[in-house]
């Protein structure tokens, strides 16, 4: 189920939107992930949680043993270490 009832309204609207163009057919819930790993990967590094981003990264179906896991640990560590202590 949405989490607000006028979610699926607005899913088959944009799904309509997006027939007749040569754009790829839109996936709403692709891209509601993609909004919710962006929300997280964002309070992980306002929180410098490092445990928390590899929990949104996994969730997200992310491998820990790939190496764009590997390389985003690498990024959100040097963020971390840029931003001015707590």
């Amino acid at each position: 189920m949405s989490d607000e009832p006028n979610d699926d309204l607005h899913d088959v609207q944009a799904e309509e939107r997006s027939r007749g163009t040569r754009r790829k057919k839109l996936d709403t819930e692709e891209k509601r992930k993609a909004a919710r790993l962006r929300q997280d990967v964002l309070k992980a590094c306002r929180d410098r949680d490092e445990t928390a981003l590899k929990i949104a990264l996994l969730g997200a179906g992310w491998s820990e043993e790939s190496p764009e896991f590997a390389a985003a640990l690498r990024k959100f560590r040097d963020v971390i270490s840029r931003l001015r202590p707590k």
